[in-house]
Parts: structure tokens; sequence; C-alpha cells
């Protein structure tokens, strides 16, 4: 069967040199130190995965400004003497200069990226390593799927002294719903949360002593989510919304409107609620 050319143009792929690139003047973007890091740890696990667009016309980089610069650094590349020069890979584009910079801010522009299907998001979160995915703790506390810190999970694993696995805590008797356990403790397998006990043998072929501590785990977990969807108890979850405006400089007017630090992040709610009233 023929195959058809593509009827959207696309890039043509080169090795260049470090030397033959500069970064746009004008490009807006900036990073925060955190996530420069983890941008390098990614770098320097998997590699350059693509997204270095070069235009060729001004030598200028269209996209891909905050990996050339930590690709430089790794590479120990000087910009003036080009001391240290390399090789990279980069797409060649040919744009005028009022084109490349319409894709400059293009290519960073979230308004055009889409956003997450928040479901399926949990699904593949509960798959992997949320950090490597440029994820954090408070990314997953907003998505409901907080990991169980270190104190907490000695606490839902302890066994009690007087619980004699022999007895109460048969096999058959781990929960009303044993089988249903089994598949949460197996759906939960390869969470962070879970790190800490022996799941290599199948739960209902397991110890009972280790039937207890996986027992005890997956109902914590599943206390936790049902605190979260406890209006009175939810834990931090449902206790606070976010507001946004067009751009920093208006969220900084509204915060000294209304009496708070231009730099805040958070505000108490039932300070905002006062500060309004006296508005009004």
């Amino acid at each position: 069967m023929a195959v058809k050319k593509s009827k959207i143009a696309q890039a043509e792929c080169r090795v260049i040199l470090r030397s033959q690139i500069n970064f746009a003047s004008y490009n807006p973007r900036k990073i925060s130190e955190e996530a420069r890091k983890q941008l390098k740890a990614n770098l320097k696990r998997l590699g350059l995965m693509g997204g270095i667009v070069w235009n060729e016309e001004s030598g200028n980089l269209v996209g891909g400004h905050q990996k050339v610069s930590i690709i430089d650094e790794v590479n120990k590349y000087n910009s003036e003497t080009h001391e240290n020069d390399y090789e990279i890979r980069v797409e060649v584009v040919h744009l005028s200069e009022k084109e490349e910079m319409e894709q400059n801010m293009f290519l960073n522009n979230k308004a055009v990226q889409g956003d997450f299907d928040d479901d399926l998001l949990r699904d593949v979160l509960a798959k992997i390593d949320h950090k490597a995915a440029g994820f954090n703790d408070f990314d997953l506390d907003m998505l409901g799927i907080t990991p169980i810190d270190d104190e907490e999970f000695r606490n839902i694993t302890d066994i009690p002294e007087e619980t004699d696995p022999a007895n109460d805590w048969r096999k058959g008797n781990l929960t009303q719903d044993s089988e249903h356990l089994a598949q949460v403790d197996a759906n939960t397998h390869g969470s962070e949360e879970n790190t800490k006990l022996d799941r290599s043998v199948d739960f209902m072929a397991d110890s009972a002593e280790n039937q207890i501590a996986r027992h005890n785990e997956v109902q914590k977990i599943k206390d936790r989510i049902n605190k979260k969807s406890d209006t009175n108890n939810d834990g931090g979850m449902l206790s606070y919304f976010i507001v946004s405006f067009p751009n920093p400089q208006e969220t900084q007017g509204a915060l000294i409107q209304l009496g708070f630090d231009p730099n805040s992040k958070f505000v108490d709610g039932r300070e905002l609620m006062d500060k309004i009233d006296i508005l009004e």
C-alpha cells in the first residue's frame, strides 16, 4: 500500500554545534530553581528527547532555552569563548523575525497545550513515580492522592500485641470482603505508600502476619480518601479554592487592595472575608 506524504510540514532534524545557537534575548520564559533541578535530573537520567527548535535564519533558539542552558552547564560550555563546544540535535526551522517571536510564545503558551483529564491523570500517577513526571506532593494533594508520610505509615502497619493471627485475623476474616481487599492491594502495589511492606507474595497466599499489615495499610488509605470527601474533616482538601488573575500585576494589585502582602501565595479565608466586609 502506498504511503502518503503528510500534509503537515515537519522540521528537519540536524546535528549542529552549540556555538551556532543563540539564546533569544526577548525570550520571556523563566524557571524556578526547583523546576530547573527536576529538568536537569530528567535530562541526566534519560537524555535529550527533542524539543530544541532552532531558527537557521537568525541562529536563535525558538524553543528549548532551559534545556540548552542545563546542557551547557553539564558540558561546562562557555558562551563567550565557545570553550567545550559540543554537538546537539535540533529541529531546524526557517522563520522571519516576527514568526520566530510568535512561535517562541506559542510553544510555551499553556493556553494552547491542553489540560489534564484528572481521572486519567490519577490512574497514571498511581502507576508511576510522580516526581519523575514533574509532579510534587502538592500536585498529588490537589488530586486527592497525597502520599502517606513515614510516621503515618509506621502507625498503620503496627499490629496490636493481643491480635492472634490464628483467630480473628485468619485469611478469610481480614475484612468482610477479602477478595475486594486483595484487589485493592494489587491496584496499589506500585505506589510510594507501600514500599515498606513485602508485597511480593499474592495477598491470599501471604502469611497471616503480613496480611494484617497489608490490611491495615489499605484500610488507612481508604479512611484517608473518605475523609477527603467529608466537608467537616477533609484534611484540607476541600477547605480552599483558587482565585486566578490574568497576570501577576493584577494579582499583586488585588492583594495590596485587600491589605495583604503582594507576594502572598496563601491567605486565610476568614481574614479575607473580614477584609471584604470592611471594603463593602
